[in-house]
């Protein structure tokens, strides 16, 4: 059995040379992963010549099933590449072993058409970019901040755990609203039934009595010849709207149009605010660490909160900044920034600890953004009850009362 040499990171990013005998170099990387190790290069000595040869991991993408890489496998690349970077391994072999270890063929040929552009010359962002249904704007954005300001490693964590927090909060508000969805998708098809199949059946009887039908029979029966005579006109209908929305969202002016809209919504508007502070002081806090300009750390910024609005806002704020006014001072001025956030930067620059301050603010809002998502339960449940007991007493309504008519006009 062939003796193979390796060199290895550990979970602690510390670089670890052995020797393993196996039968190949898949052998080697499997041993290697079962021990919690990141193999970098395996070579499988030459016992004749008391020599090496590299034959090592074949950087080249793994068969497996097809399928679209997630945001789970964006985090797990981002936290892998950190371990490689701050091992020393140059950015471009660091990408060349995690696409050779990668579970997801789609990732894997991603990340090697990175290192080919990296290779001809472009930086890691602008390689990035290319590939936009993997690495949205946020990521990218913030990976140009640590090129610029030097601190990759740093900034990969911090929009890992941005990924990892979002993948969080989708998950409990997708929770949150299972059974508001369940429910309010009930009552829909048991609407539809009615107004389908029930309405007229009574609404041929009612007509035969002579019956003058009280309003919500009324309406229930136009609902019924709506739903019986146009339902193809509905499918169009709501297939233009989404189609519409898409091509709206897909413009600069329609994605501030609707990231205002959002903004400005009672219960989710809030929560997407403090989602947005949170990202803003965190990567606020990094790059003011690593020496950058405040009207330069603004102007990156301003890409990785994930709303336009408050993009724009964050320029604003920066020419206010250029023009001599503080930084609290600029952000106030926005009418954007929640007070508290203003209030305590202003601290942060009479103290000269801003820093600090921010990092006080994300840990702040952060435990907001949780208080929030585990309360929307407790928000939607009193609308939903009220929304059901609407349409029940609707149906109730249009159905009994007519029937009680009916029984009036058979006793007399």
């Amino acid at each position: 059995m062939p003796h193979f040499s390796y060199v290895a990171i550990n979970s602690s990013g510390k670089e670890i040379t052995g020797v393993i005998d196996a039968g190949d170099a898949n052998a080697v990387e499997h041993v290697l992963k079962s021990q919690e190790l990141m193999p970098i290069s395996i070579s499988v000595s030459d016992s004749s010549s008391g020599g090496q040869k590299s034959a090592g991991i074949n950087f080249t993408v793994k068969e497996g099933k097809r399928r679209k890489v997630t945001v789970r496998d964006v985090i797990d690349f981002t936290r892998q590449l950190v371990t490689l970077l701050k091992a020393g391994v140059p950015i471009l072999s660091s990408l060349e072993t995690l696409a050779g270890q990668a579970e997801n063929p789609n990732l894997a040929e991603i990340l090697l058409q990175v290192a080919e552009d990296i290779a001809s010359g472009k930086d890691f962002s602008s390689a990035l970019s290319k590939h936009p249904k993997v690495f949205d704007d946020i990521y990218i954005n913030a990976v140009k901040a640590g090129e610029l300001g030097g601190v990759l490693d740093t900034v990969l964590v911090r929009i890992a755990d941005v990924l990892k927090r979002d993948v969080e909060i989708k998950h409990k508000v997708k929770g949150a609203l299972r059974y508001p969805i369940i429910v309010v998708s009930g009552m829909g098809i048991a609407f539809l039934v009615l107004v389908t199949m029930v309405v007229p059946k009574f609404a041929a009887i009612f007509n035969q009595v002579g019956l003058d039908l009280p309003l919500p029979t009324v309406i229930l029966m136009a609902l019924a010849d709506i739903v019986l005579g146009y339902w193809w006109l509905m499918i169009i209908v709501i297939a233009g709207i989404i189609i519409g929305f898409r091509i709206v969202l897909s413009t600069k002016a329609g994605r501030f149009w609707w990231d205002g809209f959002i903004l400005k919504l009672p219960i989710f508007g809030t929560l997407i605010l403090k989602t947005a502070m949170t990202r803003f002081t965190r990567m606020f806090e990094t790059l003011s660490r690593a020496g950058l300009p405040i009207l330069q750390i603004f102007e990156i910024v301003a890409g990785t909160v994930g709303n336009a609005v408050l993009g724009q806002a964050l320029k604003q704020a920066a020419e206010g900044i250029e023009y001599g006014r503080g930084i609290a001072i600029s952000l106030g001025e926005t009418g954007l920034f929640p007070p508290l956030v203003v209030k305590m930067i202003s601290v942060g620059e009479e103290s000269g600890a801003i820093d600090d301050m921010l990092v006080n603010i994300s840990e702040y809002y952060d435990e907001e953004v949780t208080q929030a998502v585990e309360g929307l339960t407790g928000m939607i449940e009193p609308i939903l009850t009220v929304g059901m007991g609407g349409m029940v007493l609707l149906l109730a309504l249009a159905i009994f009362l007519p029937m009680w008519d009916m029984t009036q006009m058979a006793q007399h």
